[in-house]
This record gives structure tokens, sequence and C-alpha cells, in this order.
């Protein structure tokens, strides 16, 4: 009756795929704005990626170890007299479901110009990252989604 039970295959080649956490995902690969989109209240969402400059849609962004942020500007920048990479930081609160970026773009001394980027993570695997930013005013809701996909 035992022997119902026991096998004669070798499956000791099997490895299990291991889980990659939200922190793995961001990390593994860079990221470009694909889409955004916008729903003021009950008003239809509005795509708001074709507003968006050519020299912001071709930006690659990445998430490294230790909290540092990377932007590269892409084949475009949107000032030639800013370097083409820029360096910030990032963290993840709320469990790792909140993300926020920060990078500073000021070339010269005393200018401030900052640019930021975060929400809560919607969703995230190897290829795409959804972050949805939520804000009310006067009662009235607005939620814009950004989509990156992995590059």
């Amino acid at each position: 009756m035992l022997g119902g039970l026991t096998s004669c295959d070798d499956n000791s080649d099997i490895k299990p795929t291991p889980i990659l956490s939200a922190t793995d995902l961001l990390m593994a690969k860079s990221w470009k704005m694909t889409a955004v989109a916008e729903k003021e209240g009950s008003e239809p969402i509005e795509d708001l990626h074709t507003d968006v400059p050519a020299c912001i849609q071709d930006n690659v962004y990445q998430f490294q170890a230790d909290g540092v942020f990377m932007l590269d500007e892409g084949a475009t920048r949107c000032d030639q007299a800013h370097p083409q990479t820029h360096t910030g930081t990032w963290a993840q609160s709320n469990n790792g479901m909140t993300l926020k970026a920060t990078i500073s773009l000021s070339t010269q001394p005393g200018a401030e110009a900052t640019m930021e980027m975060g929400g809560t993570i919607e969703s995230v695997s190897a290829t795409r990252l959804v972050l949805v930013e939520r804000e009310t005013t006067a009662g009235v809701t607005t939620e814009t989604r950004t989509t990156f996909t992995a590059q």
C-alpha cells in the first residue's frame, strides 16, 4: 500500500521560482512612462500622455539599491544645459505599496527645480509598473494613473 505514495522520478533538479517583492521588481529594470490618464470626479477619463513633451516621454527611470533614483533624459533633452543623467532618491512606505522619488534638476546655485514622482503602487510586474495618485479638493477626487513599461 505504501508503494503508491513513493515515486522513482528524481525531481531534485526542479527549483521553485522565487517570488519577487515590489522592491525587487522595481530595481530589476529601467522604466519608461508609456501612459498617463486622469479622472476628475465624474468626468470621463482624459489621456494626458499626449500632452507630455517628447523630451519627457523618452526619459528612462531607474530605482537602484540604497534609495538611489536615476533619471536618464533619453535621446531628447528638454534643456540642453541639463546633464544627460540626474541622481536623486526614492523610498517606499506603507508596506512597500507607496512610492516616492525625488530628483533635483537645478543646474545653478540658488535655483531650485525638483521633479517628484510617486503614488500608490497599483501593480508592478517584470514588465509594467502602475502608479496611482489621488487628490481631493473641494470634495472632488482627481485620480491620476501613470503606467511605466520595463526597458
